[in-house]
């Protein structure tokens, strides 16, 4: 077994730069905490992050615009339509259908 690796390691003693090299290659991509398996995962996890930071200023700009259509204007039909859109409310003589997807 011995005279097997012993070309292996007569390699390592003529080639220490490029061993050391490929050790420590191996530790940084492989063994290391913030290893390249770690850190593409956490690259996607940002990814998704950030798209869902997105989404979220685009419901607080429409939350906004409604709070001020509901604020300045005191306009007694939108917040009407806010309750029959959001909550499905409706007035006496009329019918509501709701439609899911």
């Amino acid at each position: 077994m011995l005279k097997k690796l012993l070309p292996l390691f007569d390699w390592i003693k003529r080639h220490k730069y490029i061993s050391a090299t490929i050790v420590f290659l191996f530790i940084i991509f492989v063994v290391d905490d913030n290893n390249m398996f770690k850190q593409y995962k956490n690259q996607r996890v940002i990814a998704e992050l950030e798209e869902e930071i997105e989404t979220m200023k685009r419901d607080s700009a429409e939350i906004i615009k409604r709070q001020l259509q509901l604020d300045f204007r005191g306009d007694i039909e939108a917040v009407e339509n806010l309750a029959r859109e959001k909550y499905g409310m409706q007035k006496d003589n009329e019918d509501v259908f709701v439609v899911e997807d």
